[in-house]
């Protein structure tokens, strides 16, 4: 490749692969491959969910269906809950084609929930849809235990 032909999706791909492994925009996009996949196979799909949560998703098609809908990109941002650094919420925003915006996309699609899970290996998605709050999330390593990456910010979150 020649720097001619560098492009902001090329910037945007080496930003994303930078990211720590644990952060939780890696394991969204992770899960996201996984559902797109053909065959889908839901036992691997389940190891990325909360334990609690497992019987909502199913068989996992309802994903597959969401994220073939529409075409989404995935924030290299983590946001996380205000003192409840176990919980972080990473926005997934309509992919137009711009990569790098000069403040928060307001026009995301939907919030993915992540939950710090150390004794499941990780961060464990709850849920896609509006952020929910910490205090509604199956949680077991509560407060600062799950590691901080560069860049996050936390918010308040409030159930409503």
């Amino acid at each position: 490749m020649t720097d001619e032909s560098w492009s902001d999706l090329d910037d945007a791909e080496l930003r994303f692969q930078s990211l720590d492994e644990q952060h939780p925009a890696k394991v969204a996009t992770a899960f996201v491959h996984l559902v797109l996949t053909e065959p889908m196979h839901s036992d691997i799909a389940a190891e990325f969910v909360t334990p609690e949560k497992l019987s909502d998703w199913g068989d996992f098609s309802t994903a597959r269906s969401f994220f073939l809908d529409q075409a989404l990109a995935i924030s290299t941002r983590s946001l996380r809950a205000r003192n409840n650094l176990d919980v972080a919420y990473v926005k997934l925003v309509p992919d137009n084609g711009t990569y790098f915006s000069d403040g928060p996309r307001q026009d995301f699609a939907a919030w993915v929930t992540l939950v710090w899970r150390p004794e499941l290996g990780g961060w464990r998605i709850h849920a896609f849809g509006d952020p929910i709050p910490p205090e509604l999330l199956p949680r077991t390593a509560k407060g600062n235990a799950a590691p901080v990456f560069e860049g996050d910010q936390e918010i308040d979150v409030v159930a409503g």
